[in-house]
Order: C-alpha cells, then sequence, then structure tokens
C-alpha cells in the first residue's frame, strides 16, 4: 500500500513537471529515483549533524542535468527542486518522529496532525510571503538576500552551456569531492577501531555548504553546551537544547516580526 501510494505521488510530479515547466516525462522519472537516493544522504546528514542540507542535494541533482540537459535552465531548477524538497521532507520528519517518540506520541497520530497541517501551512505560508515581499523585484537587494535562492539561480545561470562551462578548477574540485565523499565511508566499514578518528564526510560536506558564521555559530554553541555539561551535568541535560532551540526559534521570529512591522509603514 505504501508503495503505491509512493508511485502515485512520483507519477503526479512527473506529469506537473511535464504540464507547467516542459519537462520530458524519462527527465521527471530520472528525478523521481535520484529523490530516493539523495534522501537517505540527507537523512544520515541529519542524524550526524542535526542540519537538513537542502541547497546541497539541490545541487547535486543542478549538476548532473546540467550535463544531461544543458542550456535548459527550468529543468535545471525544478527537477532540483523535486530532490531538494523529498530530502527536506524526509529528514523533517525524522526530527518529527524523533520528538514524537521522546514525548510518547502515536505516530498515526503525528501523521494526521502533519497532513492537516498542509493545507493550513500551504495558506498561511504564502499570504504571509505576499504580505512580507510585496515586490519580488527586491529579492536579492539588501532587505531581502535570499542567498540560497540567488545560488540556486546562479548554479542554473552558470550551468546553461553544460558542464563545459564550468572552470577547470571547479571541476576538480567536484571531483576531489566525491572522491573524498566515498573514502571516507569506506574507511569506516574496513577500519571500525579507527572510526572515531574518521573525520565525518557528511559533516565535511556540509561545511562547505553554509558561510562561516553559521560554522562558527555551531562552534561557539557546541563549546558553550560542551562546557556547561562537563560542570553541570545535569542542568545541561535539563536545559541546554530547549534554550538553544528557543533561541534560534526566537530570532527567526523577531526577523519575520521587524520585517511586518516595516511593511506596515
Amino acid at each position: 500500500m505504501v508503495c503505491g501510494r509512493n508511485g502515485f505521488g512520483g507519477a503526479g510530479v512527473i506529469v506537473m513537471l511535464n504540464w507547467y515547466f516542459g519537462t520530458s516525462f524519462w527527465m521527471g522519472l530520472l528525478a523521481v529515483i535520484m529523490s530516493f537516493f539523495l534522501a537517505l544522504v540527507a537523512c544520515r546528514v541529519a542524524g550526524e549533524t542535526d542540519t537538513t542540507p537542502v541547497g546541497a542535494m539541490g545541487k547535486i541533482t543542478q549538476l548532473f542535468y546540467g550535463a544531461l540537459a544543458p542550456r535548459q535552465m527550468t529543468t535545471n531548477l525544478m527537477t532540483a527542486c523535486v530532490t531538494a524538497g523529498v530530502a527536506d521532507s524526509a529528514s523533517d520528519l525524522l526530527y518529527d518522529l524523533k520528538s514524537g517518540y521522546l514525548l510518547g506520541a502515536n505516530p498515526r497520530r503525528q501523521f494526521i496532525a502533519q497532513f492537516s497541517g498542509i493545507f493550513a501551512g500551504t495558506l498561511v505560508s504564502v499570504l504571509s510571503f505576499q504580505y512580507v515581499v510585496n515586490d519580488v523585484t527586491v529579492l536579492g537587494s539588501d532587505k531581502f538576500p535570499a542567498p540560497a535562492a540567488q545560488t540556486w539561480a546562479g548554479v542554473a545561470k552558470l550551468l546553461g552551456n553544460g558542464i563545459a562551462s564550468l572552470h577547470p578548477t571547479m571541476v576538480w574540485a567536484i571531483l576531489t569531492g566525491a572522491i573524498v565523499g566515498i573514502v571516507l565511508p569506506l574507511l569506516e566499514k574496513f577500519f571500525p577501531k579507527a572510526r572515531p578518528f574518521i573525520p565525518s564526510a557528511m559533516g565535511i560536506g556540509l561545511s562547505f555548504t553554509i558561510p562561516f558564521w553559521n560554522s562558527l555559530s555551531f562552534f561557539i554553541g557546541g563549546l558553550a553546551g560542551w562546557m556547561i555539561e562537563k560542570k553541570y551535568p545535569k542542568i545541561a541535560e535539563d536545559y541546554t537544547v530547549p534554550t538553544a532551540s528557543g533561541i534560534v526559534a526566537g530570532e527567526s521570529l523577531m526577523g519575520v516580526g521587524i520585517t511586518m512591522i516595516q511593511n506596515l509603514h
């Protein structure tokens, strides 16, 4: 039954890609197949780092279709949206299920709640975006820099002429990253005793996809949490995660609130 539902959803995605964006059926099918493998990678990254590498998953698809379908920027972007969206949903679902498990929530009820939230979430997010960003020309400006969106658009434009348009240094960097990403997990498999000393391929890969200030924030927060855990283990167990979550959520909500207030004026 689950396979049937997944197949129905995948077919719907393929039809929508063809209908709305002119992507051929076989390219849409390939994007759906790729999304399965990239979702596995995203889930492992989420488990190891508590971060969802949505952008990185999309870039893999963009590079692949840059070679497969050069000069087709719409296909490049929309197939990447499919794989990144699946990877994002799969890894985020792990967070939800883990939280529910810790709180003793029923997985079935969690699913019903999430399914119900699709409709309200879609309505609220679309209307909120139209209210906050009332003019799309401001995207990419100092007010709304949208760095992730600019990265996606930049890659699509860069690959408009195919992989051949990439600088040789970029090609070598891609190959080097691929080799390192394969070698490190193999080392973990064949030398399990040395695993504590083998760098995480997911962590290294993630560090190349986020700004330095993000990495610095991770380091400062992790160092502070480690120091508190060593000196006050009970306090760390009870308050570290809630406090960190509150800081992250509070910053995001405050940013949205400031933007809305500015739009009112």
